[in-house]
């Protein structure tokens, strides 16, 4: 018999069960609340033997009484259980109880980045990088009172060398600005390196008004240090500047920041089937939360049905393709009926010059696969001879200068429709982003990028996503839903963060079959996670005009879909569409969360299309990837309205996880959070003309 298991643990105790002591502290700036805190607690720890505590706003909350405050003082004090209903103290119990399973896992376990990672596990090596398996635990309190884990197995990563050692090899790979954390602490605090100190570990150093050396002697009088060793400085994030010995850095590293050559190899370690992940990750996780004496658990508490959550299996979604054609498979619906929406469309090819010579039989071979391939789906491609004759006027090397993006400045012109740029992988790691700038960011011309390399050449599905490219791209739709959606529009939001820029990207999918109609990328700068009510309301004014202008009339019904949780003003939104007589519906789309869905049938396995659902929220699995690429992670699906049924909201965000219509891979995410994440990215990159013309096609994927 299946069980079905969802890596949250309900504890049987009550949130009103457990004794806290409550400290109401003043504040000398209510705008600095954090920092205040933080210093607060610092403070405390040292003065109480390191007791777990914590703070938010202006309380600080610890299961033991706060004997020792030094000359620090607080207006009251209480010892009771929280006030559930408040989301403060609900906030101080979520914080105290990790903390408090952070001291009690010590010394088995040992904190980074808020994870726990256990000093008996071994890391894998790979390329220089440690990868070392860790456990992601939260906490949630509901307003009942209920306590639950979430929790996941997840890996970090580390490199091998030290700073020192980083240093003596490739000095120039050292520079202000780069993240470094202390290897050697517990908690691996991170820092900003800003410099190579002017002095060495036996000279006075003018911040500690004392030399390393000396420093250590006091501390560690075992340690031995070179008279001459180097001493750098990093920033805290309090802009503090701290002297550090280099060997007790290293660069930090995350997946994010691993260069892309070493991705396979990394990915063989990381990515675990149901059985390698959940076998490791249910007792390792339960022994751990367990440990927690003010909490009791039942071992069966975590299975979906038992925390309360109703289970169901949504079918795949018919697809229509060409000539009628339905299937819940892209490619078997592509060579049965072609694309649904046939035509012409025009594209330039933009060819590497360094291929001009000794690859033009490849290039020119692929080029009619391309055409004849098109032709069979029902779309012929118009070949522009507009760029005739400009590749022998353009340097061999131009893709792999180092001014590229000077380069290209004067070339987008030569070119119309969908640009197809040819190149050896070298060159297009070296100048995509030049590239995306240059003839999209600046000039508005869409283009698609392709490897020329043996897969290219010989690989249907290859070839058949280059196709699906090209046709978004020119504002062709491959594809359509064979069955309706419950609303009439779908809108999806989306505000990205890079390099301190927020902007609200926007992709609208119109109509119940779910092909788009209308995409744009605001060029509206958010101030953070909310999107503003002036960009809300002109998002909303957007989408009415999008699909009166398609439909001739308006939608009884819009689903806003939002990428991560949603803070914006839906009464705003409920201001403009009510006099109109437009009900609404607006869900957050939570793609990493710290939990996984498994099913137990001697042994573990997932399943496409499973769901745990409870009221207005749900878990959902949308694809059902190989054992070798990794487990299926689950969606949460949070229902902020209640004008649709949830089962129809969770259906509809099945069913557009399939309309990535660019691609024949199927997608975990539905199609209106995924493009407008794509489409805020590239807007805030500069790859995206913000007075776009391609409205209706998809210049960002």
């Amino acid at each position: 018999m299946n069980q079905y298991y969802l890596t949250e643990w309900r504890a049987l105790t009550k949130a009103t069960e457990v004794l806290l002591h409550i400290y109401t502290v003043p504040l000398k700036d209510p705008s600095s609340r954090n920092t205040q805190g933080g210093k607060l607690i610092f403070h405390l720890n040292k003065l109480n033997n390191f007791q777990p505590m914590v703070f938010f706003d202006q309380y600080i909350a610890s299961f033991e009484e706060i004997k020792q405050w030094g000359d620090e003082t607080f207006l009251q004090y209480e010892a009771r259980p929280i006030s559930p209903s408040l989301n403060v103290e609900r906030t101080l119990i979520e914080r105290l109880l990790k903390k408090q399973l952070e001291r009690l896992a010590h010394p088995d376990y040992m904190m980074n980045r808020g994870k726990f990672r256990s000093k008996q596990a071994h890391p894998k090596s790979t390329s220089g990088l440690l990868i070392y398996p860790a456990l992601d635990l939260n906490v949630n309190v509901s307003e009942t009172a209920e306590i639950v884990f979430g929790f996941n197995l997840t890996h970090q990563f580390e490199y091998r060398e030290n700073l020192l050692q980083q240093i003596k090899r490739d000095p120039k790979s050292v520079s202000a600005g780069m993240r470094v954390m202390d290897s050697t602490h517990p908690k691996s605090y991170e820092y900003e390196f800003v410099e190579v100190a002017p002095y060495r570990a036996n000279e006075v150093s003018p911040i500690m008004k004392c030399s390393i050396i000396d420093y250590f002697t006091k501390k560690d009088p075992k340690r031995i240090i070179a008279p001459d060793a180097l001493v750098v400085h990093v920033k805290d994030r309090n802009n503090h500047i701290l002297p550090y010995l280099p060997e007790q850095l290293k660069q930090s590293c995350s997946f994010e920041t691993i260069p892309t050559h070493q991705f396979g190899a990394v990915n063989r370690i990381i990515k675990l089937s149901p059985e390698e992940r959940m076998s490791k990750l249910m007792p390792e996780a339960l022994k751990l939360i367990g440990r927690l004496p003010m909490l009791q658990f039942e071992r069966q508490d975590v299975r979906a049905a038992r925390l309360g959550y109703s289970i169901q299996t949504l079918p795949s979604p018919r697809l229509q393709f060409g000539k009628g054609k339905t299937t819940s498979y892209a490619k078997t619906g592509l060579n049965q009926g072609g694309v649904f929406e046939t035509g012409e469309a025009t594209v330039s090819f933009f060819v590497d010059p360094k291929l001009r010579d000794h690859q033009k039989r490849q290039v020119i071979e692929f080029i009619n696969k391309l055409k004849t391939t098109s032709e069979r789906f029902g779309v012929t491609l118009n070949v522009s001879n507009k760029p005739k004759g400009l590749s022998q006027k353009l340097p061999s090397d131009l893709l792999q200068a180092e001014d590229v993006l000077y380069q290209l400045k004067s070339v987008p012109q030569h070119f119309e429709g969908v640009v197809v740029v040819i190149a050896e992988e070298e060159s297009l790691q070296h100048s995509y982003q030049a590239i995306k700038r240059q003839f999209g960011g600046k000039q508005d011309v869409v283009t698609q990028c392709v490897e020329l390399h043996d897969r290219v050449l010989n690989s249907e599905d290859t070839l058949y996503n280059i196709l699906l490219g090209i046709y978004v791209k020119a504002g062709l739709q491959p594809w359509i839903l064979g069955e309706p959606l419950h609303s009439d529009c779908f809108v999806g939001l989306d505000v990205s963060h890079e390099n301190g820029k927020h902007a609200a990207g926007i992709i609208q999918i119109i109509g119940k079959d779910g092909a788009m109609i209308k995409q744009k990328a605001l060029s509206t700068s958010e101030a953070g996670e909310k999107i503003s009510s002036e960009t809300m309301r002109e998002i909303v004014y957007d989408t009415l005009h999008a699909f009166e202008e398609q439909y001739g009339y308006a939608p009884k019904h819009i689903t806003f879909h939002r990428d991560g949780f949603g803070r914006e003003d839906l009464t705003l939104i409920d201001s403009i569409l009510s006099p109109r007589e437009i009900q609404f519906d607006y869900v957050e789309i939570l793609k990493n969360i710290n939990r996984r869905m498994a099913i137990h049938e001697d042994g573990w396995k997932t399943s496409q299309g499973l769901s745990y659902t409870k009221e207005r929220m749900g878990y959902l699995l949308t694809t059902s990837p190989h054992i070798r690429v990794g487990m299926a992670k689950p969606l949460k699906v949070v229902q902020q309205t209640t004008t649709l049924p949830f089962e129809a909201i969770l259906t509809d965000v099945y069913r557009l996880s399939f309309m990535h219509v660019h691609s024949l891979l199927k997608t975990r995410l539905p199609i209106t959070t995924h493009y407008a994440d794509l489409s805020s990215t590239f807007h805030n990159r500069g790859l995206l003309n913000a007075n776009t013309e391609h409205e209706e096609a998809l210049p960002f994927v």
